[in-house]
């Protein structure tokens, strides 16, 4: 039996990554990490634990790795899926002290590739310097120069951060200027285009070899996707491969991508599982079975054949009782 730790439970992408163990063939046994009682995912596994909060100030990060190395020794975990994140930069600078403490696998790419990830400048930096097609960005001190050399309109977001919150589509200089202004940390970028060309791309890879690729055309609602269209896509799959082999991720890795008339413009790198890494397995692309098989050595050599159709995303509900409810609130 493989004990699996899986983090941010309550999140979409870690509610994702235990329905993936649940619909694999994987014997395991799973403890799940969260912040909060209402996180749903700590009612779904076989043993829960609140984390200290990193979030707040007073929580410093050795203390959240101590809380982390304590859960993963108390319940003997081989092996940490993460599922928030906020918290891949921590896990990323922390990994050997980690592993060595507890003797469990980390699933979690290095700090140079955390960082490509976490900021977007140095994404588009990285897309540039290694010849990959990229969106045309700059930081607002570059404003001036950048509306001069490119045409409305343009897109401002945080440089940091995986949501759409305070992201705006702006159409002349006055939104410009308003734009940034209410964005903490700003990166100005072109638009690339028509909305229903955008894909969402999940790749794993282990010791330089992509073991699973599905890119999925997506639509959006309050910033997630809400439909996944699976067809055939042998240009940006040829293309996310190349990338991810460059970039030599440790796992997954997720891409989120427009596909322009210069082909597939990669805007956002995430070195984690995905958001929709549950829909990437209703479509027969189960990444979280492909990783923990691969690194946990079971031998079992799973050939993942996705099956072409439309994913519809919605809302569920789950009851808990009162002495459900209490072990994690008193």
């Amino acid at each position: 039996m493989i004990r699996v730790l899986v983090t941010g439970v309550g999140s979409l992408l870690g509610q994702g990554i235990l329905k993936s163990l649940a619909d694999s063939s994987l014997d395991c046994k799973v403890t799940g990490t969260d912040y909060f009682p209402s996180a749903v995912g700590l009612y779904w596994v076989d043993k829960g634990h609140l984390l200290p909060d990193i979030l707040k100030p007073e929580v410093d990060e050795e203390e959240w790795i101590e809380a982390l190395i304590q859960v993963i020794n108390l319940e003997k975990v081989n092996i940490v899926l993460p599922g928030l994140d906020f918290e891949i930069p921590i896990l990323a600078r922390n990994i050997s002290t980690i592993e060595k403490q507890t003797g469990a696998v980390l699933v979690v790419s290095s700090k140079e590739i955390s960082t490509v990830g976490d900021d977007k400048w140095e994404t588009v930096k990285y897309l540039k310097n290694n010849n990959f097609q990229y969106p045309v960005s700059c930081l607002p001190e570059e404003i001036d120069s950048f509306m001069q050399s490119n045409s409305f309109p343009f897109i401002v977001k945080p440089r940091f951060g995986h949501t759409s919150e305070n992201v705006f589509l702006v159409n002349n200089e006055s939104q410009l200027h308003e734009s940034v202004k209410k964005c903490d940390k700003p990166i100005i970028q072109e638009y690339l285009g028509d909305p229903d060309r955008e894909y969402t791309c999940g790749a794993t890879c282990i010791d330089n070899q992509v073991i699973t690729l599905i890119s999925l055309r997506r639509t959006l609602k309050n910033g997630n996707t809400h439909q996944a269209f699976c067809e055939k896509t042998v240009e940006i799959d040829d293309y996310i491969r190349k990338l991810t082999l460059k970039l030599n991720p440790y796992g997954p890795i997720n891409f989120q991508l427009r596909l322009t008339d210069r082909g597939p413009v990669v805007f956002e790198i995430n070195p984690r599982f995905s958001g929709t890494t549950l829909i990437r397995s209703l479509f027969g692309v189960n990444e979280v079975e492909a990783v923990v098989n691969r690194i946990m050595g079971t031998g079992i050599g799973n050939e993942y054949k996705e099956r072409e159709g439309v994913v519809i995303r919605y809302f569920e509900n789950q009851f808990i009782s009162w002495d459900q409810y209490r072990v994690y609130s008193p």
